[in-house]
């Protein structure tokens, strides 16, 4: 069987041959035999590859046999780095989101990156409109024993990476592995903010090994995040558990 490599050889012979044929009648009929039959066997060959998923260089297309991007684009909360399997950093930054006792403030936290490119602005305060602020762990007594860590008050980082070989991305909350063919980017816990608080915040995905934004340890109390427990007033127990911290996974595929 051949390789996609050999396959991409013999596309490109093709090619050749069929511009050699141009040039002239002066071929002998041997050869003109052999371009005839790699000729034919081209459409053959092209389905191959197609079906393979492999690609030859094309003219300026840039893409190599079986090494196409397909893009996968997740963030990874808690983190400044990605995961060492097959992704790439598209930048990191800090979390951010509106406060945590701004009842108008938007629900989702954002990646903000640590260089900002500004566009026309103006520096005056307002005090209406919108307001983003770095969010803090909380918590820090139940994450030294579900990390090792105790990062209460330091401000959480972020990095948005893109997967190598996978389209698709998927966050499962409530498991710490992913299903079927489904490949782990990272596991950490379910956080959000307060339940009580004003403000109403996404849940994301922390990893497990969360790091800090170095210099920021102070107590200000913007944007907060909290781990997740169950509850089972609704929630069937089991299978799962009362007041347990809710774990999960972020997948590609």
């Amino acid at each position: 069987m051949y390789s996609s490599t050999k396959l991409c050889w013999l596309v490109f012979v093709t090619r050749v041959a069929l511009v050699v044929t141009h040039e002239g009648d002066r071929l002998s009929s041997s050869v003109r035999l052999l371009i005839d039959t790699i000729r034919s066997n081209i459409d053959s060959l092209k389905e191959k590859l197609e079906s393979e998923g492999s690609m030859c260089i094309d003219n300026n297309n840039a893409k190599t046999p079986g090494n196409t991007v397909t893009g996968a684009v997740y963030t990874r909360w808690g983190k400044t780095t990605c995961p060492e399997n097959e992704t790439e950093l598209v930048y990191n930054g800090f979390t951010a989101n509106s406060h945590s006792k701004h009842g108008g403030g938007a629900p989702n936290f954002l990646c903000l990156p640590m260089e900002p490119v500004w566009a026309d602005f103006d520096d005056s305060s307002s005090s209406i409109g919108g307001f983003l602020h770095g969010t803090e762990y909380q918590d820090g007594s139940r994450a030294s024993r579900l990390i090792g860590e105790n990062f209460d008050n330091q401000n959480a980082p972020c990095a948005v990476c893109q997967s190598i070989r996978h389209k698709n991305t998927l966050m499962i909350p409530g498991r710490a592995s992913c299903f079927g063919t489904w490949s782990k980017e990272y596991t950490g816990y379910l956080m959000t903010g307060h339940y009580k608080y004003a403000a109403s915040h996404e849940f994301i995905c922390v990893d497990a090994k969360p790091e800090a934004v170095m210099g920021q340890e102070a107590n200000v109390n913007g944007a907060l995040l909290y781990f997740v427990e169950t509850r089972c007033d609704t929630l069937p127990c089991p299978p799962y558990v009362n007041g347990r911290e809710v774990p999960c996974v972020v997948c590609t595929n």
